[in-house]
């Protein structure tokens, strides 16, 4: 990880998440000086939990799920720019912008620098010495977010760079980093299995469970139900089904779906209230200051160059005329257009919207398709039924009795509710399912129709210039 946390000594530690108490620019870059002497006080603190935030760049892994996987066809026309051409056909070469800057490479450097920056304040937390209860309590509180950003970075590098596609614990992981690298020229670490890093982010979140209170309610950072809902998703990952139902089943009542009527507001709203009043359980924040993280501009310009275009594979499997989510996250006229984060017309759309990163429609479908395994058919078909009565006018569900049917419209619906929020490609290797596009996605290119889980390019690889830098990182077969 040479090149990685070179990196990390080179960048500023001067992201911020807006709406927060201090800004973190109020005081000096813990990248930049000593990093004991940048931590002393309840508001330095402060500052550098704000910096984790920030520095997360979720539309990275949206990118990557979305051009790998059956969400889009590429945009046409003369105003496309070829944006994503590489990725959508699986031609992981080590000098295209796929790679290195959009975005394989990116989740890589950006969860370790998520994960490097958590370390550094967590390991130095115990310089700022606290008296008032107030004090105390946000201490401890800050401590349980830290501990669950790195559990849920670690998290999302496992879902995109194990060696394997479904959860196997003795084959590699990614490198598990639980303390910041107080020498980056000379590490040089290898690759964890899967069963140590999935050890250590259940430990991370059962502590920060435990340290962040329930009054605590601002989605736009980690809350005692977000916690849960990563534990929810650590459990999926490694097909834990019944700790799936027990953990979601905690949740969805705390912050029950949204229905019909207000579900298109969840999207057209630029920044959602900061407290539990609808189904987003973690929001990042969006705001003019760091606009370049949107995830509206991965598909379209502000001028109205299309850069993707909604599947057509994924538009026919809405009911156009009683399914909420058709009209609020697609245009048809004059052509298809991704609307989930804005769109143009009309002009002037700066796609500036919060990032949704966890909904409780999510914990529905886990608990759905957990419950299905367990062959709890009854309660699995509740699920479903719950969710699509709140995304569809005038639903009336039909049981469905087979186990393997029950999944599949699960994981259908997971596509319907999903598109465009980092899931679906995960969603296809979790279950070792193949990525197919209809003919009509593929422009012609009668390769880039169906990759197989055996197909070299169905693993991603360990980004290159991490293993030009680091020789001790092993790379993923085949490559």
């Amino acid at each position: 990880m040479k090149f990685l946390y070179n990196t990390i000594i080179l960048l500023a530690f001067s992201f911020v998440m807006a709406g927060c108490e201090k800004e973190l620019v109020d005081v000096n870059p813990i990248d930049q000086i000593p990093a004991e002497k940048a931590i002393t006080t309840i508001a330095d603190l402060t500052a550098a939990v704000n910096g984790v935030y920030g520095t997360w760049q979720a539309r990275r892994s949206v990118y990557i799920s979305a051009f790998i996987s059956d969400e889009i066809r590429l945009g046409t026309g003369t105003e496309y720019r070829n944006v994503g051409n590489a990725l959508f056909n699986w031609q992981f070469v080590s000098d295209s912008q796929d790679w290195r800057d959009g975005e394989t490479g990116g989740v890589w450097t950006n969860m370790y620098i998520v994960i490097d920056r958590a370390n550094r304040a967590l390991e130095f937390m115990p310089n700022v010495v606290v008296t008032a209860p107030a004090d105390i309590a946000l201490k401890d509180q800050f401590r349980g977010e830290l501990l669950a950003l790195r559990a849920m970075a670690h998290l999302e590098l496992l879902k995109y760079f194990s060696a394997t596609a479904q959860y196997t614990p003795a084959a590699l992981g990614v490198v598990l980093q639980t303390s910041y690298v107080k020498n980056p020229a000379s590490y040089r670490p290898s690759r964890n299995t899967q069963a140590e890093v999935i050890s250590s982010i259940n430990a991370d979140l059962a502590t920060a469970r435990t340290l962040i209170p329930t009054s605590f309610t601002d989605i736009g950072r980690i809350t005692r139900n977000a916690v849960i809902g990563g534990q929810v998703r650590s459990a999926v990952h490694t097909r834990d089904w019944a700790n799936v139902v027990a953990r979601a089943s905690e949740i969805i009542p705390l912050q029950p779906l949204t229905n019909i009527a207000g579900y298109p507001a969840l999207w057209t709203t630029r920044s959602l209230a900061p407290n539990q009043s609808t189904e987003v359980i973690w929001k990042l924040n969006v705001t003019a200051a760091n606009s370049g993280v949107n995830i509206g501009s991965l598909f379209q310009d502000a001028n109205g160059a299309q850069q993707a275009a909604p599947a057509k594979k994924l538009l026919n499997t809405y009911n156009p005329a009683t399914d909420i989510r058709f009209t609020t996250f697609f245009r048809t006229t004059p052509r298809d257009l991704i609307a989930k984060y804005g769109v143009v017309p009309p002009a002037g759309e700066n796609f500036i919207y919060d990032i949704k990163m966890m909904r409780t429609s999510e914990m529905v479908l886990s608990r759905a398709e957990a419950r299905a395994e367990l062959d709890l058919i009854t309660e699995a078909n509740a699920d479903l039924a719950l969710l699509r009565s709140n995304r569809i006018t005038g639903y009336v569900h039909v049981p469905i009795t087979t186990k393997q049917a029950l999944i599949d419209a699960i994981l259908l619906e997971r596509y319907k509710e999903f598109p465009y929020e980092g899931q679906r490609y995960y969603d296809l290797k979790r279950r070792n399912l193949p990525i197919v596009r209809d003919v009509a996605d593929i422009g012609g290119v009668v390769t880039s129709q169906t990759l197989l889980p055996t197909d070299l390019n169905y693993i991603l690889p360990i980004p290159n210039q991490e293993k030009l830098a680091n020789p001790n990182i092993q790379q993923n077969p085949g490559y």
